[in-house]
């Protein structure tokens, strides 16, 4: 096999960015998006469509990572896309309707489920598989009981989940995942768009 680096001094061989044998492993995310649709959705497959760009998902084509590619699963995560919201309190004590309690009723029933090749993974319940790296729950109320407005933010809470032992995806094997409300759909305030990761190593080609 020619070298496509030289000439260069033998002990800069370590170093190279660029070869046409070998791998590298690196820290990577594998993500995919889908919209939860209140009161309907009892199941939602994830890395299984051609994504539009790479803020909805890094995978493409879908369900499979290409030769040489494969990929270490070492960690699994969900997170709803929300905002801040500003809610009106009204004059009632009760649970008010927001984008932190669609998040809260989503996991209290939902589970997670990967499948690798043919092989069935899971299900782990959703409240166990936190994001743990964004902004969690913040509440703040002002004014007179006729509009008293709610200021919040929230969504899951790490530490995230660790596969043990870790999952490898290899080259070409077919992989998805799935969420699911077994109970029945979910009754929300809106649609909610949700993000899951497999967290973890990827290994591939030196070029």
């Amino acid at each position: 096999m020619s070298n496509i680096n030289g000439p260069i001094p033998s002990e800069w061989g370590g170093y190279v960015t660029q070869s046409n044998v070998g791998l590298e492993v690196i820290p990577a995310v594998l993500y995919d998006t889908q919209t939860y649709t209140d009161n309907v959705t009892v199941q939602l497959p994830f890395f299984t469509s051609t994504p539009a760009n790479e803020s909805i998902s890094n995978v493409s084509p879908p369900s499979i990572l290409p030769t040489p590619e494969s990929f270490l699963i070492k960690n699994i995560y969900w997170f709803v896309v929300t905002e801040l919201e500003t809610i009106d309190q009204g004059a009632a004590a009760a649970a008010l309707p927001s984008q932190i309690d669609d998040i809260i009723l989503l996991g209290n029933t939902g589970i997670l489920k990967l499948t690798i090749g043919d092989k069935p993974y899971g299900p782990w319940p959703l409240y166990r598989l936190p994001c743990s790296t964004y902004p969690k729950v913040a509440l703040a109320a002002a004014g007179a009981e006729a509009a008293n407005l709610v200021s919040a933010y929230g969504n899951t809470d790490g530490p995230q989940y660790p596969v043990l032992p870790p999952l490898l995806i290899a080259p070409t094997q077919k992989f998805r995942v799935s969420l699911e409300w077994p109970a029945g759909a979910v009754n929300l305030a809106a649609n909610r768009v949700i993000k899951v990761g497999l967290d973890g190593q990827k290994a591939r080609g030196i070029q």
